[in-house]
C-alpha cells in the first residue's frame, strides 16, 4: 500500500500538534506557509514546503492537483480552512464544503442566515463608509461593536461608547477587513462563553463551554479562558444544547466547530460567531482534548483521511479544569526575561510560550495577535490561584 500524501496548509507553531500526529503515522507531508512565517514549525517532517498566501486559492489548488494528494488538512485558521475547503471540494476530497466555509469566515453572511433561521443574534447593519457607520450607530444605540466581516484574531474588532470614538475605530475595522466591508452590531451586556464541539457522523455534538475574560482591556481581546465555565448547571446545559442546533442550522457537518455566544443576565444566548475550524492557541489540539476526555485532533485527522475511526462522542463527556491565561507585561524595551524556562517545569502546564523576547518593544495588547504569550495549565482545584502564581514568577526587567 503507497503512503498517502497530506497537504497541511499553514504550518505554524499552533499547529505544532497536528504535525507531530500526522508524521508519527508515517504520512507524506507537503505544506502551505504563509509570507510572514520565516521559520515553519517541524520543517523536518515535510517533503516539501511551499509559500503562498493562503488566499491564493487557485495556486494551492494547483499544487495539490500537481502532487496527486490524498488529503487536506488545516487547522485553528480561517483562511487556512478556507483554502482547505476549496481544494477539498475541487478534488473530492474528505473536509467541509465551500459553502460551510463561506459560512463559517463571513461574519455578515453567517448573522444574516442565523437572523432568518430563528437564531438570536445581536441587532447588525452592513455599512460601506462612515456616513452609513453613522447612521446604523444611531439606529441601534450606542455603545456598539464595530468589525471587519472577514478577518480573525479580533484585529479591527472594538466596542465603541460614543461618536467621538467612532471614526478611528470605523477606520480600523475598515483596514483589517479583506472585502472592505465593515459590521455594526448592537453591543450585548452578559458574560462570552465558547462553546467547542465535533461533527461526529455528520452532526454537530458540543464537547465543552468555557468562560471568557476580558480583564478590563478597552480592546475586545480574551486574556483568560476557563475550562469548564464556572456558569449556572442549567445555563451550562441550555448552552450545549443551544449550540448543537445553531451548528446544525449553519450547517456545519464536517470536523470541528468554535462558536462563541455572550450570555445575558435574563439567560438569554447571543450567537456572537461559529467557526467550522477548532479553536486557536492550540484550544482544539491540546485544551479540548483534556478538558473533555475526546482527542478530536485523533478523529479529526482520521475524518480528513477517510478512515474508520476509534474515537467516537462518548455518552459521559469528562469537565476536566484547564485555564489558557495569557500574559500582559508593562510596555517598554525588554532588557532581560528571567523565570520563564523554570516555570515550564510545573506539571500542570500542558503548553507555554512567550511571544516577546529580549530587545523588543512591548505594546499594549490591541489584538489576539500581540498577546505577550500564554500559559495552558491543568489542575483539579484553585486553578486560577495556581496558574497566577506560576505567571508572577516570570519577571521582566526594562531598559
Amino acid at each position: 500500500m503507497s503512503v498517502k500524501k497530506v497537504l497541511v496548509i499553514n504550518i505554524g507553531w499552533e499547529q505544532e500538534p497536528l504535525i507531530q500526529l500526522l508524521h508519527e503515522r508515517g504520512y507524506e507531508l507537503y505544506g502551505i506557509t504563509n509570507f510572514s512565517l520565516k521559520k515553519p514549525i517541524l520543517k523536518k517532517h515535510f517533503k516539501k514546503i511551499f509559500q503562498l498566501d493562503f488566499r491564493d486559492l487557485e495556486n494551492i489548488y494547483n499544487i495539490a492537483k500537481e502532487l496527486k494528494i490524498d488529503a487536506v488538512i488545516s487547522d485553528q485558521c480561517d483562511y487556512s480552512h478556507f483554502a482547505q475547503s476549496y481544494v477539498s471540494e475541487r478534488l473530492g476530497l474528505k473536509g467541509s464544503s465551500l459553502s460551510q466555509a463561506q459560512i463559517s469566515i463571513n461574519k455578515y453572511v453567517q448573522r444574516k442566515y442565523a437572523e432568518l433561521n430563528g437564531i438570536l443574534v445581536p441587532k447588525f447593519i452592513l455599512v460601506f463608509n462612515y456616513g452609513e457607520a453613522i447612521s446604523a450607530c444611531d439606529e441601534i444605540g450606542f455603545p456598539i461593536i464595530i468589525k471587519p466581516i472577514d478577518n480573525r484574531g479580533s484585529f479591527g474588532v472594538a466596542k465603541v461608547n460614543n461618536l467621538s470614538e467612532l471614526k478611528s475605530c470605523y477606520l480600523n475595522a475598515l483596514s483589517n477587513s479583506h472585502s472592505r466591508f465593515v459590521l455594526i452590531e448592537q453591543f450585548i451586556d452578559g458574560y462570552e462563553i465558547t462553546v467547542d464541539g465535533y461533527c461526529f457522523d455528520g452532526i454537530p455534538k458540543s464537547l465543552t463551554i468555557a468562560k471568557k475574560s476580558k480583564e478590563g482591556l478597552g480592546s475586545q481581546v480574551s486574556m483568560d479562558i476557563k475550562y469548564p465555565a464556572e456558569i449556572p448547571d442549567y445555563i451550562y446545559e441550555k448552552a450545549l444544547v443551544n449550540n448543537e442546533f445553531v451548528n446544525t442550522i449553519l450547517g456545519f457537518t464536517f470536523g470541528m466547530t468554535h462558536s462563541e455566544y455572550m450570555i445575558t443576565k435574563t439567560g438569554l444566548i447571543y450567537l456572537i460567531e461559529s467557526a467550522n475550524r477548532g479553536g486557536g492557541v492550540f484550544t482544539s489540539e491540546i485544551i479540548v482534548p483534556n478538558v473533555c476526555g475526546v482527542n478530536i485532533l485523533e478523529k479529526y485527522i482520521d475524518d480528513v483521511i477517510g478512515i474508520k475511526s476509534k474515537v467516537t462522542c462518548p455518552d459521559q463527556i469528562e469537565k476536566n479544569n484547564v485555564i489558557l491565561k495569557f500574559f500582559s507585561f508593562q510596555p517598554g524595551v525588554i532588557k532581560k526575561i528571567s523565570g520563564f524556562n523554570e516555570i515550564k517545569k510545573n506539571k500542570g502546564i500542558l503548553k507555554a510560550k512567550l511571544n516577546v523576547k529580549v530587545g523588543d518593544q512591548i505594546s499594549v495588547i490591541s489584538n489576539d495577535g500581540n498577546r505577550h504569550g500564554f500559559i495552558i495549565f491543568k489542575s483539579s482545584e484553585k486553578i486560577r490561584n495556581q496558574v497566577n502564581e506560576i505567571i508572577n514568577k516570570i519577571k521582566i526587567n526594562y531598559e
